[in-house]
């Protein structure tokens, strides 16, 4: 039981470096060009980077990005729902998605967050 819980503290990295590599596959396949999304790599490359080095203040300025990037998200998703004339079936499902993606990255980045300050405490004892 305790190897699962061990294995658990890496929770939020995993999730990152899914949600990157969905970005990067979305965007790729809905603009059906030979461009790469540069930020997508990066991040993928951070968060792996992460997971292998296990750096403590690297791993709060990552959450601490995260947390900032999905403020901006949920800034624009708000700014769009503001502005919106209509807001139909569409718009409601499109809310939820980007809804519930601002409610896991903020608690990832808090767990990770969390983890790395738990982390720093444990081995300084």
């Amino acid at each position: 039981m305790k190897q699962f819980f061990l294995n658990l503290k890496w929770l939020p990295e995993f999730y990152f470096i899914m949600v990157s590599i969905f970005w990067f596959y979305l965007s790729v396949n809905i603009e059906h060009s030979n461009s790469v999304n540069f930020p997508a790599v990066i991040l993928i490359v951070l968060f792996h980077m992460q997971l292998f080095m296990n750096d403590q203040k690297f791993g709060k300025i990552l959450a601490g990005i995260v947390a900032i990037g999905t403020c901006v998200l949920f800034y624009i998703l708000s700014q769009r729902i503001i502005n919106s004339i209509k807001f139909d079936q569409d718009s409601q499902i499109f809310t939820l998605e980007i809804g519930n993606l601002i409610i896991v990255n903020f608690i990832m980045a808090f767990l990770m967050y969390r983890k790395n300050k738990i982390f720093k405490i444990a081995t300084e004892e």
